[in-house]
């Protein structure tokens, strides 16, 4: 027997992560607990009757591996279900995931599979997918024509249009119940966890899905890391990324794109929290992290230029990569000789959903790119060039402001020059307290670094 069900999101109003302590049969278990759906969970050990991939249940750990991380269905409730990389150790801020083999991630086949050779080959298989609205449910019971081996349950979960999808365990311990199709898949063996699903049967006001893109913005660093500046201390990565941010953040939202900032200011904001902010947002279209690049050593050094890193080319991030390095060459942007690295290990790549660029904007550790990135006018033409391949990546045309930029007033200016020239660097965030009064020591600072700067000897 095969079964496939699709289930909205929306009418989830209830996911658990149900242990089979007694070793019932599903039968028995769906009498007792009245899901909508029930499926096979994760693999488990026979002989020990207990899981062996990443499960968590209504807050409790029930098993968690203590070296590599798993891709897993995370959620609290069921119907805010979504796919999150648990770590070594099976921290999570979800009450429930499961994690087994992951098939597909960000819409994109896993080219390597892992499992146990005891669990390859044709076989019945059960499987969970998810697309921005829907959790796929996939069941085929040994001997059917639904079996399957991983890699071709792989192929078909992509064509059902999953973003992600992982396989369950298989062969005899094959068990899907879904109540309003009649169907009952029970296999020889039981399973020792299920996912149940309870749902909303009454009548539910259809809501439009919005139209719009979504983009995350994720200015790197924090005013806390003060370690990532230039060896002159005229320029700060986390104040770079924060301008960047808003910049592009501002001409994406006159494009009608939805723009989420990982912060805002110079708040401590860890790699697992800027992954999640994207993660929770359904549909996300493109995540796109803002740095400035080093070179080894403390020093200056003659490593210059403009690269973006992809978690790999086959990932949705590269073809974005592609768009936004062909408009920031168009720009007059100098580019390095290989300017799309592909780098899995980096946190923000390997931990997001949706498609991922982080960009290297040029060393903090050159001179002549420093001079640059501490500028205003090239600060803004390399938001631009970007936010125009991003828009071409999402399939938005850009349009240029309908009115010219006012001319700078005397005082922008003088800030301008005075910040460029690295007389005046504000305080640890990057706060440059124009509004406050300007005290005796920051006045005599200011004019020690311009007479260091104009009249060196």
């Amino acid at each position: 027997m095969v079964h496939i069900e699709r289930t909205p999101l929306k009418k989830i109003l209830r996911a658990v992560v149900y242990r089979n302590t007694k070793k019932l049969p599903l039968s028995e278990i769906v009498e007792r607990e009245k899901p909508d759906l029930a499926m096979t969970g994760v693999f488990y050990s026979p002989a020990k009757w207990a899981p062996v991939c990443p499960v968590k249940a209504d807050g409790t750990v029930l098993f968690a591996d203590q070296q590599d991380s798993y891709w897993a269905l995370g959620w609290d409730v069921g119907a805010d279900v979504l796919p999150i990389l648990v770590p070594p150790g099976g921290e999570s801020d979800c009450r429930n995931y499961v994690a087994n083999c992951l098939l597909v991630r960000a819409g994109r086949p896993q080219q390597k599979l892992y499992y146990n050779d005891d669990v390859g080959g044709r076989r019945g298989r059960v499987a969970v997918g998810l697309t921005k609205d829907t959790w796929i449910t996939y069941g085929a019971s040994d001997g059917s024509s639904g079996a399957m081996t991983p890699e071709d349950l792989r192929d078909y979960m992509v064509g059902q249009g999953c973003q992600f999808a992982v396989m369950m365990d298989g062969g005899g311990k094959v068990n899907l119940y879904v109540r309003s199709a009649n169907v009952l898949i029970q296999g020889k063996d039981p399973s020792q966890n299920l996912i149940l699903l309870y749902l909303d049967d009454g009548e539910t006001e259809e809501t439009p899905v919005s139209e719009k893109k979504a983009v995350v913005l994720d200015p790197g660093h924090d005013a806390s890391n003060l370690a990532n500046k230039s060896p002159d201390g005229t320029y700060y990565e986390h104040e770079f990324a924060l301008d960047m941010g808003n910049r592009l953040k501002a001409i994406l939202e006159r494009h009608g794109v939805a723009v989420t900032m990982t912060r805002t200011g110079g708040e401590a904001v860890s790699l697992a929290q800027r992954c999640k902010i994207a993660n929770n947002i359904r549909g996300l279209d493109l995540f796109v992290s803002l740095h400035s690049n080093a070179a080894a050593g403390s020093g200056w050094s003659s490593a210059s230029g403009w690269s973006a890193y992809v978690f790999g080319e086959t990932s949705g991030g590269y073809a974005a990569a592609q768009r936004i390095l062909e408009a920031v060459k168009a720009a007059g942007i100098a580019v390095r000789s290989s300017p799309i690295v592909e780098d899995p290990s980096l946190y923000v790549l390997k931990g997001t959903v949706a498609p991922a660029v982080l960009i290297e904007h040029g060393f903090h550790t050159n001179q002549e790119d420093v001079e640059k990135l501490r500028n205003s006018s090239y600060r803004q033409r390399l938001a631009e060039a970007e936010a125009r391949g991003i828009l071409d990546y999402l399939g938005i045309a850009y349009a240029e402001e309908d009115t010219p930029a006012a001319e700078p007033t005397e005082a922008e200016k003088a800030v301008e020059w005075i910040t460029s020239e690295g007389i005046m660097l504000g305080n640890s965030a990057g706060d440059l307290m124009l509004d406050q009064p300007l005290t005796g020591k920051r006045f005599a600072v200011m004019l020690y670094r311009y007479h260091k700067k104009f009249h060196p000897t």
